[in-house]
């Protein structure tokens, strides 16, 4: 017994040999950096200070949030010291950059190895074997993100984030192995031309390297999800040529968004021995599909609906500096939301991203940065089309990948105002990468995403690929919530007019939502988390309903940040079904309720836990208020603190009801069945009772805070979720303004209350980037009584002085204000005072223009005794 357990202990040795034959590691740790330019980085000057770091990391993690414009663009300097480890005799080595963002040079030992690699996003190799010596090793790697005519993207809406801001890989390999500097880095294709249910066609196509004698062959091993070898087959290795091997197997199991079935394909090299050189593994995923411009996607044969994101790579605080941790949640959280399609835009991603797309079943497109005008000249477009055929070579073994994206919103920079020079090479760009993607994939379709008029495309000629996407932000930027039906049907209409063989896609939809704005009158642009809801609502019902609307992509699945952003949260884009910090928005849990096959149910603010109104009379001790709950059962009951509030059936997976809410602690709880399960939801919401006649004695009054000028509450997450209320005129016996009119934005196609201005001294600019102007008083009809009363206010970016006198009961308390003079423009200010109230006047703060007009931000009042 002992021997066959040592025999058996040796045999499992030797297989875990066999399986490691490449050399494969991670070499993030301990990188010294220097921000700045350097002439050799293995200086031993002093006064060079340099910092230690792990990798991934980019040096704008800070710069991109602070309220100076702009963020650092240039050079930034890596080295180590290190031994590399002796695995094979004769071995070659390679570093493996998964991205590098955006220009990167590598030295080893004082040697420039190769060519700058160009291009931010996607991954590339270098065999640093000639350059090694014994012992220590030293490795610099200068990396600049500085604009480039000649490298997209030229301008986008998002951060052009510095740095090695993913994994570096040490690749060890013997003489003989597969290709690994390639274009990509990518030895290895696999595709499957052929797919029924009954049979599958594999084709593989292998780059070897190895010497002119010696007979080498290549040996391919398919194995089934549970790793068993269920086909072999091999090949001789000619002498520098591509090795080409076609078999196929009976029955397979197919892949699709319900069941993403993988099977694994193991390639070898082996001589005549079968001794292994060198082994790589992808996934294979057996599907066919196809895209039809009048009835909507199939894959399978089955008539299948994409929905789903778009996905940036950032993280609040990171940059683009994200761990695969990080990366394979975000999957996570998609796959429970219940999309079957990502858009990685718009740039190649973390390989984790497409490890999860195959395991989760995300049909995917996936694209390079060509965004907003091409890079200059004819250099320049050979730098584009070279990134996109490292994107399709690195990622070509994906099965969930269905189209290659060659740009997104090209023609932002308008072509035509840039000259007939300039339109002609934008032209041939988008041609020879509509070219570049079938000569490198003919499994795949070619895709381009646009967002100006069809029309205006197609006369500039640039309408060259298999599908077109279409970003429209009706509802958002342009229109209102009830035409967005119509302009989604007239947009598809006129696309498929042009080109009635180009199936159409809703690239991007979608608006704004900070998770500290909430709102009973959600307006446009109000950044609301409750108008968003109410947005996808609308989108979602018509993309159901449209069968040529074959995918569709919302704008985004996370908040990401966007230096020159100045929104409710500067410097991010909060269109978001997640924060930054990926915490759930409502809009997310209607997705997950209109998308899920399982069953589901969710109250969609939950996770606002205190709120406040006013009560609904003067003798009410509850303030009524909506919750709405999303599920996909047949209908909910809802409880407040035990007692039913009644039934309610699901109209489009919503019910909304009227909350009573109470001083204090409220527990809500919704029930539902869906499928013989018992569905519940619980939330626990602390509220204030602000009374409604501010003198009652039973309801004391205690504290308000008013956002001025905005339908919104507004909770100051960053303190202790402190709330602010609407504005409301006043009303005699409570609270509100007198006078005045909303601040609203400049822009008439946002015809939107408030400004977009990012507010210095503050983290709170919703409070400031809304006002009421020309304001004539504030009344609170308090009881006497001592109170602490704050006014906020700010100017923001006005020509014109504006100096105000404020009073409170006729005695001045500020005089000859002028902000812009005092504070500066755009720049948050508190002032507290203490007030005293006698002979029941309550209080009246009075504004009074002595030049210009008169604004208020915000108002707190608080009873101090």
């Amino acid at each position: 017994m002992k021997q066959i357990t040592l025999l058996l202990f040796f045999s499992f040795i030797y297989n875990i040999h066999a399986q490691q034959v490449r050399h494969i590691e991670t070499i993030n740790e301990s990188w010294s950096f220097y921000k700045g330019t350097l002439d050799f980085p293995f200086t031993t000057n002093n006064a060079t200070k340099w910092e230690q770091v792990t990798l991934p990391h980019s040096w704008n993690t800070k710069d991109i949030l602070d309220d100076e414009d702009g963020y650092y663009r240039g050079d930034g300097w890596y080295k180590k010291t290190m031994i590399i480890p002796q695995v094979f005799e004769d071995q070659q080595v390679f570093l493996l950059f998964e991205a590098a963002n955006q220009v990167a040079s590598l030295y080893v030992n004082n040697k420039k190895i190769g060519e700058d690699h160009i291009g931010g996003y996607t991954s590339f190799a270098k065999d640093v074997t000639s350059a090694l010596k014994t012992g220590e090793n030293e490795i610099a790697i200068k990396v600049n993100n500085s604009h480039n005519d000649e490298i997209v993207p030229q301008s986008a809406d998002f951060s052009f984030y510095g740095g090695i801001y993913r994994d570096i890989q040490l690749i060890i390999t013997k003489s003989v192995h597969f290709e690994v500097a390639n274009l990509g880095a990518n030895a290895i294709f696999v595709s499957t031309p052929k797919v029924s249910k009954q049979k599958a066609t594999v084709s593989v196509k292998s780059k070897v390297v190895r010497p002119k004698k010696g007979d080498y062959f290549i040996k391919q091993s398919l194995y089934d999800a549970k790793n068993n070898v269920i086909k072999v087959e091999k090949a001789k290795v000619p002498y520098g040529k591509d090795v080409d091997l076609d078999f196929s197997i009976v029955a397979p199991k197919l892949w699709s968004p319900e069941h993403p079935y993988l099977y694994k394909l193991v390639s070898e090299i082996v001589d005549k021995n079968d001794r292994v050189y060198d082994r790589i593994e992808n996934p294979v995923g057996f599907r066919w599909f196809n895209f039809d411009p009048q009835k909507g996607f199939f894959i399978n044969g089955k008539p299948t609906k994409l929905i789903g994101t778009n996905r940036h790579q950032d993280f609040l605080g990171k940059a683009n500096a994200v761990s695969d941790e990080i990366h394979r949640n975000d999957m996570r959280m998609l796959k429970d939301m219940g999309i079957n399609f990502l858009r990685i835009s718009h740039y190649p991603q973390d390989p984790a991203i497409l490890e999860m797309c195959n395991k989760y079943g995300f049909v995917s497109t996936l694209e390079i940065p060509f965004v907003n005008k091409a890079a200059a000249n004819e250099k320049g477009k050979q730098n584009t089309v070279n990134m996109l055929k490292e994107a399709i070579r690195f990622n070509y073994n994906n099965p969930a990948i269905g189209a290659w994206n060659l740009g997104n919103e090209t023609t932002m920079k308008d072509p035509v105002k840039l000259g007939e020079d300039y339109v002609n090479h934008f032209v041939e760009t988008h041609k020879a990468l509509a070219k570049t993607i079938k000569e490198e994939d003919e499994t795949r379709y070619s895709y381009s995403v646009f967002f100006r008029e069809p029309a205006y495309q197609d006369n500039l000629g640039i309408r060259v690929t298999d599908l077109v996407g279409y970003n429209k932000y009706y509802g958002w930027y342009i229109e209102e919530l009830e035409d967005i039906d119509k302009n989604l049907r007239s947009l598809v209409k006129r696309s498929l007019e042009l080109d009635p063989d180009k199936p159409f896609i809703l690239s991007e939809y979608g608006g704004g939502a900070d998770p500290r704005l909430r709102s009973y009158n959600p307006t446009r642009f109000d950044f609301s988390v409750e108008y968003q809801f109410l947005l996808h609502k609308a989108y979602l019902k018509t993309i159901l309903d449209m069968p040529e609307i074959v995918g569709a992509n919302v704008w985004n699945y996370s908040d990401f940040q966007v230096e020159h952003r100045k929104d409710a949260v500067p410097h991010i884009n909060n269109k978001g079904l997640v924060s930054a910090e990926r915490k759930k928005k409502d809009a997310y849990y209607l997705y997950q309720a209109v998308l899920n096959k399982t069953p589901f149910l969710a109250i969609t603010s939950k996770s606002w836990t205190k709120r406040s109104g006013v009560a609904d009379s003067k003798e009410d001790t509850f303030a009524t208020q909506p919750v709405t709950i999303v599920g996909n059962g047949k209908d909910v009951e809802v409880f407040l603190n035990g007692t039913s509030l009644g039934k309610k059936a699901f109209e489009f997976s919503t019910a909304t009801f009227d909350i009573p809410f109470v001083q204090g602690h409220n527990l809500i709880e919704a029930i539902s069945e869906k499928d013989g399960k018992l569905l519940k939801d619980v939330a626990f919401i602390d509220f204030n009772l602000i009374p409604k006649d501010l003198k009652s004695v039973t309801n004391k009054f205690e504290e308000i805070a008013i956002n001025v000028g905005s339908y919104c509450y507004f909770i100051e997450t960053d303190n202790m979720d402190y709330l602010w209320m609407p504005d409301k005129a006043y009303e005699k016996g409570g609270f509100g303004y007198v006078g005045g009119e909303f601040l609203k934005h400049p822009s008439e196609r946002r015809n939107a209350i408030g400004t977009d201005v990012s507010v210095k001294g503050t983290e709170n600019d919703p409070i400031y980037q809304t006002q009421r102007l020309g304001i004539e008083a504030y009344k609170f009809d308090v009881p006497n009584g001592t109170y602490e009363l704050s006014l906020l206010l700010a100017e923001l970016k006005t020509k014109d002085d504006n100096i105000m006198d404020i009073s409170v009961n006729s005695r001045p308390i500020w005089t000859n204000l002028n902000l812009k003079e005092a504070y500066g423009t755009d720049r948050g200010v508190t002032k507290r005072f203490l007030i005293t109230v006698e002979n029941d006047h309550g209080i009246t703060v009075d504004f009074k223009a002595k030049k210009g007009i008169t604004r208020l931000s915000g108002i707190k009042l608080r009873k101090v005794n």
